[in-house]
C-alpha cells in the first residue's frame, strides 16, 4: 500500500507540473476604473521551469521572468521579474490560478486564466483611410498605419515618433494613446499621418532590449524615407514626443533634405544628463530639503556624466551607483533617512536601478546633446509643452529650442497651461497622476499643431 500510495503521489506531482506548463492570461485591477491584461507563458525544460511575461495593451512581449517556483503538494506558484520589478504568487485550481500581483510597492489581485489573450476588436467607422503596412529598416520589418483623407488629396504628410520606452504606434500607456490621439485628429483635418511599432515591440520585428538609440533614430528615418518614396506629398515632416522629438532634432541637424518640418512635443533642448538630473530632482522633492536641492542636483548631474562618458563596465556602473546612493541620503531628511536607505541599498532596489542604467541604450541618452543638433536645423520648428511636465522641464527647454535653433527659417515656442508630459490636464504633473487622469490628447496642442502645419502648406 505504502508503495501505491508514493507512487500515486508522484503520478500527481507529474500531473501538476504538466498542467502548470501553459499560456495563462488575466486582467490587472490597476485603479477601479483601468485593467490591463497580462500574459504568463510557462514552460518546462531540464533545468526546470522558466517563463516569460507579454504585456499587450503596452507592446511588450517576451518580459524575462528570473525566478519561477512552483510547489506541487501546496499547489502554490510564484514568480519574479526583475526586468519590471514585479512578482507574483497564487494557488493554482484546475484552470486558474488565484494570486497577487505586486510591482513596486503596489498590490493587487491577479487571477490567471488558462489560455491565450483575445483581445476584442471593435469595428471603428472612421472617416478617412487607415491601412496596415510594414516599412523595411535595416534587419527589421517595422509594422505600421497609414492614415489619410478619403475625400480630397493631401499634400503634407507627418511621421510620428513615439518617446522611450517600448512603445506600440499608438504609444499607449495605461488608458492614454497621444500617437492615435494625434492620428487621428490631423488626418480628420486633411494631413496623412504614418505611424509604427517600435523595433521589437507589437507587430514589428527585432529585439527591443537590445536596440540603441540610433537605432530608432533609423526607424524613424525610415518611415520618412517611405513617405518621401511615394512621390504623393509636396511637404513630409516629423512629430516627435519626448525623445521622438530628439529623434526629430537629429534627423532634421543630418539629413536637411529629408524634412520639411518638425513639431516637437515636450521634446529636450537641453542634454541627457541635464534631462535625467531634473527627473530626478523632481522624483526626490518630497525626501530631499529644499536647502539641500542644489547639492542633490550636483550630485546627480556629476554622477550621471561619469556614467556617460567614463563608467564602461557593470562593475564600474555598480560602484558608481553605490557611491553616488552614499553621497545623496545624507541629504535625504533626517526623518526619512533610515528607510530611504534600507529601500535604495536592498539588493533587490539596487540591481533594478543598475539593470535600466547600465546599458548601451541609457548611456547613449545620457550622451544626447541637442545644443549639436539645433543649430543645424534649417527647416520650421514648433516646439510645444505643458507648464506641469515633469519630465522635461517647460520653460527651459522651450527657451533653449528657441535660442539655439538659429539657422531654422521660423521657430515657434508654446508653453500650455496645466497639461503634464502626456499633454493632459492634470494637478502634479507626477508620472504617478497618468493612469488616474482622464485619456484624451489637449485639444488645445492639437489646434496649435494644425494651426502651424496648415499655415505652411500656405508658405505663411
Amino acid at each position: 500500500m505504502r508503495n501505491y500510495i508514493i507512487l500515486a503521489l508522484s503520478i500527481l506531482a507529474l500531473t501538476c507540473r504538466a498542467q502548470i506548463v501553459d499560456t495563462w492570461h488575466g486582467m490587472l485591477q490597476v485603479t477601479p476604473t483601468y485593467s490591463l491584461p497580462l500574459v504568463l507563458h510557462i514552460t518546462e525544460g531540464t533545468d526546470g521551469y522558466s517563463a516569460t511575461l507579454d504585456s499587450p495593451e503596452q507592446g511588450a512581449k517576451g518580459i524575462p521572468v528570473d525566478q519561477i517556483s512552483f510547489s506541487p503538494d501546496s499547489r502554490t506558484l510564484s514568480w519574479q521579474s526583475r526586468t519590471i520589478g514585479a512578482g507574483y504568487s497564487g494557488q493554482f485550481e484546475g484552470d486558474t490560478i488565484r494570486g497577487d500581483f505586486s510591482q513596486q510597492g503596489f498590490t493587487t489581485r491577479l487571477d490567471l486564466i488558462r489560455g491565450e489573450y483575445r483581445k476584442s476588436k471593435p469595428k471603428d467607422d472612421l472617416p478617412y483611410l487607415s491601412t496596415e503596412l510594414t516599412i523595411p529598416s535595416g534587419e527589421v520589418t517595422l509594422a505600421a498605419t497609414l492614415t489619410e483623407p478619403s475625400e480630397q488629396k493631401s499634400s503634407t504628410a507627418v511621421v510620428l515618433v513615439a518617446g522611450s520606452g517600448p512603445n506600440d504606434r499608438d504609444e499607449k500607456l495605461g488608458p492614454h494613446k497621444p500617437l492615435r490621439d494625434i492620428a487621428d485628429h490631423l488626418t480628420r483635418q486633411g494631413i496623412t499621418v504614418l505611424r509604427y511599432d517600435k523595433r521589437g515591440v507589437g507587430e514589428s520585428t527585432g529585439t527591443f532590449g537590445a536596440s540603441m538609440l540610433s537605432d530608432f533614430v533609423a526607424d524613424a528615418k525610415s518611415a520618412l524615407e517611405h513617405l518621401r518614396r511615394t512621390g504623393r506629398y509636396s511637404r513630409v515632416g516629423l512629430i516627435g514626443h519626448s525623445e521622438g522629438g530628439l529623434i526629430a532634432e537629429r534627423i532634421a541637424a543630418e539629413s536637411p533634405a529629408e524634412v520639411d518640418f518638425i513639431v516637437l512635443l515636450a521634446a529636450p533642448g537641453t542634454s541627457g544628463v541635464e534631462i535625467i538630473t531634473y527627473q530626478n530632482v523632481v522624483m526626490m522633492a518630497s525626501l530631499i530639503s529644499p536647502e539641500a536641492k542644489e547639492d542633490f542636483a550636483k550630485i546627480t548631474g556629476e554622477t550621471f556624466r561619469d556614467f556617460a562618458n567614463h563608467s564602461t563596465t557593470r562593475a564600474e556602473d555598480s560602484t558608481l551607483m553605490r557611491g553616488y546612493f552614499e553621497r545623496v541620503l545624507p541629504l535625504v531628511r533626517e526623518e526619512q533617512r533610515a528607510d530611504t536607505r534600507a529601500m535604495v541599498l536592498s539588493d533587490r532596489y539596487f540591481s533594478s536601478m543598475l539593470d535600466a542604467t547600465s546599458t548601451p541604450y541609457y548611456k547613449e541618452f545620457l550622451r544626447s546633446d541637442p545644443s549639436t543638433l539645433l543649430p543645424r536645423i534649417t527647416c520650421p520648428i514648433l516646439a510645444l509643452n505643458g507648464s506641469k511636465d515633469m519630465q522635461v522641464e517647460a520653460s527651459g527647454n522651450l527657451s533653449t529650442i528657441k535660442r539655439l535653433a538659429t539657422a531654422s527659417s521660423g521657430v515657434r515656442t508654446e508653453e500650455i497651461a496645466g497639461l503634464n508630459h502626456l499633454f493632459l490636464p492634470c494637478s502634479t504633473g507626477l508620472p504617478g497622476e497618468y493612469i488616474h487622469l482622464k485619456p484624451g490628447f489637449s485639444s488645445e496642442a492639437l489646434e496649435m499643431m494644425t494651426e502651424w502645419i496648415k499655415e505652411g502648406e500656405l508658405g505663411r
